[in-house]
């Protein structure tokens, strides 16, 4: 009996012990979130695909599911002119009934059961999910602006209609000038990357490059004051026109520097003249 009795009094001194240490332990920790992914987009730069916060800059929903959107390959072949810097990448648009799509002569005149009905060039068209609407040509109201336009519609609402693919802007005769701009009427916007050289500006940007320091890659026109040096991944805005009609906003960051050359990226939204 006695023995019985040593035996639960070491059985739930065991468990007393069990516990206390169990208190003494401290708390689990709360799991880190799961970082979200990234929609599946056509054309976006290798070197941009991991910048924090691509995505919501540039406005454009999930476009994975969509079948058989346009790439950037499906664009006219180019040749950059001299003197011209060249926007590109992927592209969604709301359409309202009423509204041209931007850039375009495609005039949305209405929805309805037989599909998407568009005035192009002054001639009706019917368009359904999965059609194209396809514009090369001039910049309307404006000169040395040519854009190119790959879209398929993939949402017919009511009253408006959704398309999404890829875009390409060539502005001619950039000359950028710095200035406190706001870029919010009538804007595109594209990802973007440029390199200069040691000694050179950005193209598109009165920032340049001056060279590898011990803090990082040296930054030049920036407003007086500005602490200069960017290591890979550290951000930088610009804003300005690229040509006087043109008001043109930059968020980038640096993506690489050495000695004699540096890249950045990021996104460039541009205010254009209305249609």
């Amino acid at each position: 009996m006695q023995i019985h009795m040593v035996r639960r009094l070491l059985f739930v001194g065991v468990l007393l012990l069990a516990s206390l240490l169990g208190a003494c332990q401290a708390p689990e920790l709360p799991k880190m979130p799961e970082l979200p992914t990234l929609p599946s987009l056509p054309d976006i730069p290798e070197s941009l695909r991991d910048l924090p916060g691509l995505i919501g800059e540039l406005g454009l929903p999930d476009l994975s599911q969509i079948p058989n959107l346009p790439q950037l390959k499906d664009l006219p072949g180019l040749q950059t002119p001299p003197g011209a810097i060249v926007y590109n990448g992927p592209t969604e648009r709301r359409v309202d009934v009423g509204q041209r799509v931007p850039g375009t002569d495609f005039l949305l005149t209405a929805v309805t059961d037989s599909g998407a009905e568009f005035h192009i060039a002054g001639l009706r068209s019917i368009r359904s999910i999965g059609d194209s609407l396809d514009f090369d040509g001039n910049w309307p109201s404006s000169s040395g602006l040519d854009y190119n336009l790959r879209l398929r519609i993939y949402y017919l609402g009511s009253n408006y209609i959704r398309a999404a693919g890829v875009h390409r802007l060539v502005v001619r005769d950039v000359q950028p000038v710095q200035a406190d701009v706001a870029v919010t009427d009538n804007t595109l916007k594209f990802p973007f990357t440029v390199s200069a050289q040691s000694g050179q500006s950005f193209p598109g940007m009165t920032l340049g490059y001056v060279g590898e320091a011990d803090r990082g890659g040296e930054i030049s026109g920036l407003p007086s004051g500005d602490y200069p040096y960017f290591k890979v991944g550290d951000s930088m805005s610009w804003k300005g026109y690229i040509r006087p009609n043109i008001a043109a906003e930059y968020n980038i960051r640096m993506l690489y520097y050495d000695a004699n050359s540096a890249r950045v990226g990021g996104v460039v939204t541009l205010a254009l003249p209305n249609n």
